[in-house]
């Protein structure tokens, strides 16, 4: 396994690739048979090894890049395992393994649930914060523990098997979601927070990317009872909610939105002409979600700059059909889109898209 002389020399090696080591992932549970079929084609360099739900393990032979998948959260090379009968030995143990050369210290544990399940979200946790303030008293107070990284920093990772049984490992900040621990967005529930959606749209704005500022004009279809909208709102936009359903009376008091209760389908293309971004999470298909958006899309007046659309997976196999929904999504004029299974998505899948 990797030791920190491997981190030196990814440091020395303009080709960022690594040989001979192993590498972990963390997903969701109940995506690791995709990522799995993703990654034991025929001669493959990745060999599965440990796993465990929301957590894969791989030996690679040969050369070759962290994988890269929209059902992986995060990858990294992997430092060593450890376990012990008490976080005192763990930590003895993590440190003599990791040194203490480093910046950034993220401690996460593996998903316990999926996602929505129990009440069970991706993100800090009581055990993680605990372990993060143990190593980082360990390593020194130079170690700034689960704070986001900066791009092109190396980040040392604990990730927390189960409470006696620890990854050390360690990944580059080479994207955003890369820069917070685990991969997640660091955001907490706000008091009267609507639904979950509040979270999703959180994490989907911070890895979107896209220069939305306050004061934008920004339209949700499928925005009851209103999660995301209260998202957008506590941002500084202005929200147009489109859904037969009825909205959370906290939004209809707000003076920044307005509500038209209505079928998409029923809303004149014209109406969303003062719209400069869309975003949708209506639980319908995914091909039905794409008839509703690219419609007003592609329509004449249309002055969209960008998109943030949540498909629906009733099925993993869905997948298969990705590429022709972004090939889709494209094809409206739309030049930078990208996906990603956020870490408060359910069996879904978040697409932005950019002019």
């Amino acid at each position: 396994m990797m030791t920190p002389t491997g981190v030196q020399d990814y440091l020395t090696t303009s080709s960022r690739i690594a040989t001979r080591e192993f590498v972990f992932l963390v997903c969701q549970q109940g995506s690791e048979g995709v990522i799995k079929q993703f990654l034991l084609y025929p001669n493959s360099p990745f060999r599965l090894a440990f796993s465990r739900p929301g957590l894969l393990t791989f030996k690679v032979t040969g050369r070759t890049h962290l994988p890269v998948h929209p059902l992986i959260r995060l990858a990294g090379w992997v430092l060593g395992q450890i376990s012990g009968d008490s976080s005192v030995e763990l930590i003895h143990k993590a440190t003599e393994l990791v040194g203490n050369k480093w910046k950034h210290l993220h401690v996460f544990e593996r998903d316990r649930y999926e996602t929505g399940q129990f009440g069970f979200e991706p993100g800090p946790s009581p055990i993680a914060d605990e372990i993060a303030r143990g190593l980082q008293a360990a390593l020194g107070d130079s170690v700034q523990a689960n704070q986001t990284a900066d791009l092109n920093d190396l980040v040392l990772d604990c990730v927390v098997v189960d409470p006696n049984r620890w990854i050390m490992a360690w990944h580059p900040a080479e994207d955003t979601s890369s820069c917070w621990p685990g991969g997640v967005f660091p955001v907490a529930e706000p008091e009267g927070m609507i639904s979950r959606a509040y979270l999703k749209m959180a994490e989907a704005l911070a890895w979107s990317g896209l220069p939305i500022e306050a004061g934008d004009q920004i339209v949700e279809i499928g925005s009851a009872p209103g999660g995301a909208s209260q998202r957008l709102l506590d941002m500084g936009m202005f929200v147009t909610g489109v859904d037969p359903a009825e909205m959370d009376p906290l939004l209809l008091q707000h003076p920044r939105f307005e509500h038209w209760r209505s079928k998409t389908s029923a809303v004149k293309r014209r109406n969303y002409a003062k719209f400069k971004w869309l975003v949708a999470d209506a639980n319908v298909a995914p091909n039905y979600t794409l008839d509703c958006v690219g419609d007003i899309a592609v329509y004449p007046t249309s002055n969209l700059q960008g998109l943030i659309l949540t498909l629906k997976l009733s099925s993993y196999e869905l997948l298969d059909q990705l590429d022709d929904y972004l090939d889709r999504i494209s094809s409206w004029g739309f030049s930078r889109v990208k996906v990603r299974q956020l870490g408060h998505n359910r069996h879904e899948v978040c697409v932005v898209a950019a002019r």
